[in-house]
């Protein structure tokens, strides 16, 4: 089961429920979702199929929307492959039922409650904006101006002890931080950006903090390490190619590293 979190003073509500297997009755129409069992599932609205996919969740909690019903969920292939997208099942009273989604899209979305729309996001990476897609009953469900990966405002390094246990990416957020890898990285930071943004962990350590991130589908070959220092406020990035003969390095110069940031970057290197 997901979480509810909360987000720009109203709460987001993440899809939490299973498949139903039993019929319900919403605003007068019979909801079901079916298994076949064999990686197949249906969403029956009134006997009708209304959308086949690998998996369908639907919603515990059903929305009412400018005198609208609502019913939310997501659908996908199933598998680690991509995530499930969201969708909307809106059911007015004088038209027939209408599917909207679900939404072309891989990565999470959560999705915001308002008096009268449903807002759905991706947060920003550093690689590539979020994705905010907004559904109400006038217009449907439209994409809405992407969100920029940006610093939280303020922070600096005195953020640095709320990195425990905390992504690359949320060290990115620290101003300083963002500012020192765009400056100079320079032409190289959207390759470090991709490889940072995606799988990975971090912590603190003796001296500052410790992230490393992978790409999915080539992990060993393409990889990326944030390492910040505490005492000299100085941030050391490292990212490897796939088919590339060497790791990149910056600053490049190896004796300018800490020592404990190159302990860390030579048993990523495996050496």
């Amino acid at each position: 089961m997901r979480k509810l979190v909360e987000g720009m003073g109203l709460t987001v509500l993440l899809w939490s429920s299973a498949a139903w297997a039993e019929d319900l009755t919403i605003a007068g129409h019979k909801l079901s979702v079916t298994d076949d069992g064999m990686g197949s599932a249906a969403l029956l609205v009134d006997g009708e199929v209304l959308h086949e996919n690998g998996v369908i969740y639907l919603d515990e909690a059903v929305q009412t929307l400018a005198g609208v019903t609502v019913v939310t969920g997501v659908a996908g292939s199933g598998g680690n492959a991509c995530g499930a997208a969201p969708f909307v099942l809106a059911l007015p009273e004088e038209t027939g039922p209408a599917l909207y989604g679900p939404l072309d899209s891989c990565r999470e979305f959560t999705m915001q409650v308002q008096p009268e729309a449903l807002v759905f996001s991706i947060e920003p990476l550093p690689s590539e904006p979020g994705e905010v897609w907004v559904w109400n009953p006038t217009t449907g469900l439209t994409e809405a101006l992407p969100e920029e990966f940006s610093a939280d405002s303020g922070a600096g390094w005195e953020a640095l002890p709320t990195l425990a246990q905390a992504h690359p990416v949320d060290a990115m957020k620290l101003a300083p931080v963002l500012s020192a890898l765009e400056t100079g990285l320079g032409a190289d930071y959207p390759v470090f950006a991709e490889r940072i943004s995606d799988l990975g962990s971090g912590d603190l350590t003796a001296e500052g903090y410790l992230g490393r991130a992978c790409l999915k589908y080539s992990c060993e070959t393409d990889w990326a390490v944030l390492y910040l220092h505490a005492a000299s406020q100085r941030v050391f990035a490292a990212w490897a190619v796939s088919g590339e003969a060497k790791p990149h390095l910056w600053p490049e110069d190896s004796g300018d590293w800490p020592v404990e940031a190159w302990a860390a970057l030579n048993g990523e290197m495996g050496e």
